[in-house]
């Protein structure tokens, strides 16, 4: 059978030995088990849990780990390692191989292979499996099935122990192995690098680690390549869709600790392979270097706004200003010049920016469109890029908004709505345009036909996605689109303190923070505090009392609280811990990482699982936990979809988030922490974004000096693209761009 074989074998743990009598679940994606072994010299099982791969009923077992008390199920041993050893008695030889770790062997045929060889019977499989034909009516075809699944369990073996001994987590060496399968260490050994690209969850830190462990030298042309590409990635991360290349070459230079000349050949040499793309293509002494899928992407977006401008147009509406008048009359409204202007630019132009703050009207236009177009044009789709700004679109239009996601089909292939496919709607109306990255933006257009219009909503004074790119911001700064800008707040938002602050701040003016007069209910309030500590004692009790008894709101569901910050007393990881204590203290609940889940947890996913058609952003409440199989249920609006315990990373609790994680959102009640131990995060932008999440209450908790570095701070983070300069240039004579068509969404 040859040596033993050790995974994860840790330091200060106890340590049993025995046969697993009885595996009562199996996880066979991620090898979870929970099973009863009997420990030698007892009469008793005991229970165990973990991951365990490549493990069967009858097997001879060291384990390593640690004992937890269940309170449901009492003492269990949690396994972090574990050794498989030779079985060493003749019933746990038979056992084993019965247990059906070879394929056609059962317990039948175990007894006789047993009593034909005895003590020696795995030591033959291993070495000399021939002398099985010697067993009576062993056949050739029976051997070979013998001979293939050991060869295959030991292969297995094999490649976990090479992938242990290299550092690799039992959770990452799974992923390696289905993602690579036997070629694992063909691939490792050729180039680890290329985990970074293949394997998620391991980037290119680990990668480099474990390329270290094999020997590859640091100043290698190899270790150079991928770390540029690795430099841009994380670029990317940061909102670029490009990076000039002098600043590239001396930041991976730092980041690889290598000198700038091995840096220069490595950038060289991705270009010669296509591997990274410049921009302007033409001779440059500093180009602008793209990933080749961004600067795809990027191209596109140009090509395609171009053939939707010179394509035809939809049935002229006939009427207007008596239509228009009319709509007035009959909903008590009247447009401003400025709102009419962005009415009538709808109808008058194939591409329009519509943008403003929150009470300057953008919903009332759109509905006035809807109304003049109604009976012209049959087929009008609306949409936002999250569930809650299409929720909130539907509720104010009465026509059903979709999420971009959803309006475009999204398959585990990618998005069955495209240019083979396109979208009916002669009218398209998207809304919280500032949310969309280059990525979705160019599978948003790549799906509309020639001849369709597209009207594009948003606040261009908000945070840019948080995808790389600034799409909104390009397209209204190249000049090419008719742009309305609405500034006007209008009578019936004048009265919103929450409204009032957000317009002084996008002005660059301190907002009002005195406190109201009397005991009158209004919709913004400011407490002074500095310190972090009570702060978030602050915030508990806002949350938990205060809010709900005064303006009687749910603190689950109404009351989100927004940081600037994910580290610190105020920030997301934090004060995500204290107020599930605070609002859900007990219920069923797994481990997983630094997290807890429980039952009647408020979560959100933070990335896109086109299979289960949840996507970054959405906010859900687990609903049930299932420990024998690991499984969770989460309850998003009308939907409840269950997760595997190794999807658990796709998900964060969600009682407090990000300011950049609410875009697109409202809330009925929003908390926020603002104090200059955020100093870094203190930007114009991100403010104003915060105070707009709130739709009936705002409560700011903080300093007046934090609340003055963010209004004066107007330095707004610079984001590298290339969009405006693509959508300046003369179009080209066939408006559509070259290159493959995507076949996986990505937003």
């Amino acid at each position: 059978m040859g040596p033993a074989w050790v995974i994860n074998q840790g330091m200060d743990e106890q340590t049993l030995t025995g046969t697993l009598e009885r595996i009562t679940y199996q996880n066979p994606e991620n090898h979870f088990l929970i099973g009863r072994l009997l420990c030698e010299g007892q009469r008793q099982t005991v229970t165990i849990k973990g991951s365990l791969f490549n493990v069967f009923e009858g097997q001879a077992l060291k384990l390593w780990g640690k004992w937890e008390e269940h309170h449901s199920y009492g003492k269990q041993f949690n396994v972090s390692g574990f050794a498989a050893v030779e079985p060493t008695s003749l019933a746990g030889i038979e056992r084993y191989l019965a247990s059906g770790v070879i394929k056609g062997v059962g317990k039948a045929w175990a007894q006789r292979i047993v009593k034909a060889f005895g003590a020696e019977t795995l030591d033959i499989i291993d070495s000399e499996p021939e002398k099985l034909l010697e067993v009576p009516k062993m056949s050739r075809k029976i051997l070979e099935n013998i001979r293939e699944s050991w060869e295959e369990q030991k292969a297995v073996r094999e490649i976990m122990v090479f992938l242990h001994s290299l550092g690799i987590s039992q959770a990452y060496a799974d992923r390696i192995f289905r993602t690579y399968g036997f070629s694992g260490f063909a691939v490792l050994k050729e180039n680890p690098y290329r985990l970074a690209m293949d394997v998620s969850g391991i980037g290119f830190r680990i990668a480099d680690g474990i390329a270290a462990k094999l020997g590859i030298d640091r100043l290698s042309p190899q270790r150079a390549e991928a770390g540029v590409v690795y430099t841009l990635e994380e670029t990317a991360g940061e909102g670029h869709t490009c990076y000039p290349k002098e600043k590239l070459v001396d930041r991976a230079a730092e980041i690889l600790e290598i000198p700038r000349d091995n840096v220069l050949q490595a950038v060289a040499s991705l270009q010669d392979d296509n591997l990274l793309k410049p921009y302007p293509p033409e001779q440059s002494p500093n180009p602008r270097l793209f990933r080749p899928r961004m600067d795809r992407a990027e191209r596109n977006i140009a090509a395609s706004l171009t053939r939707i401008l010179q394509g035809p147009p939809f049935t002229a509406v006939k009427d207007i200003p008596a239509r228009l008048a009319a709509m007035e009359h009959e909903n008590a409204i009247l447009l401003d010049p400025q709102q009419k202007k962005a009415v009538t630019a709808a109808l008058d132009h194939k591409v329009l920016i519509l943008t403003g703050g929150p009470g300057t009207g953008k919903t009332t236009i759109i509905r006035f469109i809807l109304g003049l177009v109604a009976d012209s044009i049959p087929s009008i789709s609306l949409a936002a890029p999250t569930g809650k700004a299409a929720k909130r679109l539907t509720e104010t239009t009465g026509r059903t908004a979709l999420t971009l996601h959803r309006l475009l089909e999204t398959s585990p292939k990618g998005f069955e709505r495209n240019a083979d496919n396109p979208l009916e709607a002669e009218l398209l109306i998207v809304d919280e345009c500032s949310m969309i990255d280059t990525l979705l933006m160019e599978s948003l257009l790549d799906g509309l036909q020639d001849h369709a219009r597209l009207v594009l909503v948003g606040d261009v004074d908000q945070l840019p996605s948080v995808g790389a790119g600034q799409v909104l911001g390009d397209m209204i700064a190249s000049r090419r689109f008719e742009v309305v800008v609405l500034d006007k707040i209008h009578r019936q938002s004048a009265a919103s303190r929450i409204t009032s602050n957000a317009h002084l701040v996008r002005k660059g003016v301190v907002p009002d923070l005195s406190r109201p007069p009397g005991e009158a209910l209004v919709d913004f309030y400011f407490m002074r505090e500095s310190e972090p500590e009570k702060i978030v004692e602050k915030i508990i009790l806002m949350a938990t009392r205060r809010i709900p008894e005064r303006f009687g709101l749910d603190p689950k569901l109404d009351v989100q609280i927004i940081t600037p910050m994910h580290r610190g007393p105020t920030g997301v990881a934090n004060l995500n811990r204290v107020l599930q204590d605070a609002l859900n203290p007990s219920g069923a609940e797994v481990l997983f990482g630094e997290n807890r889940y429980r039952v009647g947890d408020r979560v959100m996913q933070i990335k896109n699982n086109y299979e289960k058609k949840v996507f970054n952003g959405d906010v859900g409440e687990i609903t049930q936990y299932k420990e024998d199989g690991g499984m969770l249920s989460i309850q998003f609006d009308e939907r409840e979809i269950s997760y595997e315990r190794k999807e658990l990373d796709t998900i964060t609790l969600g009682y407090a988030i990000t300011v950049h994680k609410s875009q697109g959102s409202e809330y009925p009640a929003v908390i926020i922490p603002f104090t200059t131990h955020h100093a870094i995060m203190l930007q114009r932008n991100l403010f104003y974004t915060a105070l707009t999440r709130g739709k009936k209450l705002v409560v700011l908790i903080g300093t007046d000096k934090a609340v003055q570095m963010a209004v004066h701070n107007a330095r707004r983070e610079e984001r590298f693209t290339a969009l405006r300069d693509r959508l300046e240039e003369p179009p080209a004579e066939s408006p559509q761009a070259d290159g493959p068509r995507p076949e996986e969404p990505q937003a």
